[in-house]
């Protein structure tokens, strides 16, 4: 749990994930000429990571954000 240190928010917060693992990566075939790419998640427990890094408050955007 995260909370904004200048309003209290608890509950929105700008930030990214970061996720890494073993994809499946395969080419759409729309029939067009765009170079369109999916992937899918092959989920191991034994090799997925990932990452929560929380950058701002969603409502005063301050920084000051603190891990509870």
């Amino acid at each position: 749990m995260y909370k904004c240190m200048n309003c209290g928010n608890t509950e929105k917060f700008f930030g990214h994930a970061e996720e890494n693992g073993d994809v499946i990566i395969y080419k759409n075939d729309f029939n067009d000429d765009t170079e369109t790419y999916n992937w899918i998640y092959k989920v191991s427990e034994n090799n997925w990571n990932s990452k929560l890094v929380i950058e701002s408050c969603y409502f005063c955007h301050s920084k000051n954000i603190k891990k509870l």
